[in-house]
C-alpha cells in the first residue's frame, strides 16, 4: 500500500470526534477541494471577493459534502486528473453554493487620515 492509501484507511477508521481533533476547521484565502482531503470531514472557511454589486461574504463549507457533489464533473477535468486538486479564487462554483453557510461581511466606516508632504518636483529636460 502507498502512504496515501494507508492514511486514507486510517482516517476512515477514525470517529467524527477524532477527525475533528486531527483536522480542525481551517481558514483559507480561496475555495479548494483536494482528493487527498476526502474523508476528513474538514470544515473550511474563506472570504469571497467583493464586486461592485455584491459585498464580500464569509463562506463555510464541509469539504467532503462539496467534493462528493463535484466529483462526477471533476473526474473529467485535466487539472483534477493530473493533480487531484481544484480551486477557485473568487467564490464557490454555483452548483455547490447551497451546501455552504454564508455571512455577509459588513464594512465598517473607517476614518482615513492622509498627510500630505510638500515636496518640490523638478523636471529635467531629456
Amino acid at each position: 500500500m502507498t502512504k496515501q492509501e494507508l492514511l486514507t484507511t486510517a482516517v476512515e477508521k477514525m470517529s467524527k470526534e477524532d477527525k475533528l481533533i486531527a483536522f480542525p476547521p481551517i481558514e483559507r484565502k480561496n475555495f479548494v477541494v483536494r482528493s487527498s482531503w476526502y474523508g476528513r470531514g474538514q470544515v473550511i472557511t474563506f472570504n469571497t471577493k467583493a464586486t461592485k454589486t455584491k459585498p464580500s461574504q464569509k463562506v463555510t463549507y464541509n469539504h467532503d459534502e462539496v467534493l462528493k457533489k463535484m466529483l462526477p464533473k471533476l473526474k473529467l477535468m485535466p487539472c483534477w486528473i493530473k493533480r487531484g486538486y481544484w480551486s477557485q479564487s473568487t467564490d464557490m462554483p454555483t452548483n455547490v453554493r447551497e451546501l455552504s453557510e454564508r455571512e455577509t461581511i459588513e464594512i465598517e466606516d473607517i476614518e482615513v487620515v492622509v498627510d500630505y508632504i510638500d515636496t518640490e518636483i523638478k523636471a529635467e529636460a531629456c
